[in-house]
């Protein structure tokens, strides 16, 4: 199962939607892209719960894992049914016997998205630290936050690109070594003197492989 919301969801409303999944038997995985956000799910959970606990908030979809094309097909279905109907709540979850793997990709091994760059594995990355990896021949800092939330933003510093960013774990932020600008994990600013937020790139975990999905 997969339950999305909003690119710029509040911390709170994550939080309370990854506790009532863990309550109900699931195990969760975040990922904040420029688009969405998304919580994948694994465990013994029942979809049918889950998807009731949820029918009345329209803020968070939820949705089986399908195929890429089944998904685009649900997605606008239940975007168009919402129009038509006020909003109807989510789709039904179709039953515990559908495999709950992986977030809308093939097995390990399988990955066949072009757009897909793998960065590292999982255990590569801490929580609460990072990783400078490249990107199509850019550096990137990949971030593991708590409950496995993964963000992927842009090395150069807006403000000089000569300048690359590093990690800062006690700040949470990366951090400029030339002239002290800072960006959190979304890419803001929070300390001059840059004045442009950083490129991020949706993070995406195929099993315990990490992919970027570049640009175009």
């Amino acid at each position: 199962m997969i339950l999305i919301l909003s690119h710029d969801c509040p911390a709170s409303l994550l939080d309370d939607v990854v506790r009532e999944c863990e309550r109900q038997g699931w195990r969760c995985t975040v990922s904040r892209g420029t688009e969405q956000t998304l919580v994948t799910l694994e465990g013994s959970g029942d979809p049918e719960q889950l998807d009731a606990a949820f029918r009345d908030r329209p803020e968070v979809d939820v949705l089986p894992i399908l195929s890429q094309r089944e998904y685009r097909y649900l997605r606008g279905r239940r975007r168009l049914l919402a129009g038509l109907a006020g909003g109807l709540g989510a789709l039904t979850a179709l039953g515990a016997g559908l495999p709950i793997a992986g977030f809308l990709m093939p097995p390990k091994g399988a990955v066949s998205d072009r757009n897909l760059v793998r960065v590292a594995g999982r255990e590569e990355v801490k929580e609460r630290s990072g990783k400078k990896v490249t990107l199509l021949g850019k550096p990137v800092i990949l971030v593991r936050m708590e409950r496995d939330r993964w963000f992927a933003l842009s090395a150069i510093c807006t403000h000089m690109n000569i300048c690359q960013l590093d990690w800062h774990e006690e700040r949470r932020e990366l951090v400029c070594p030339c002239h002290g600008g800072a960006f959190d994990v979304y890419g803001n600013v929070v300390q001059g003197p840059p004045s442009i937020p950083l490129a991020t790139y949706p993070v995406e975990r195929v099993g315990d492989e990490l992919f970027v999905r570049r640009e175009g």
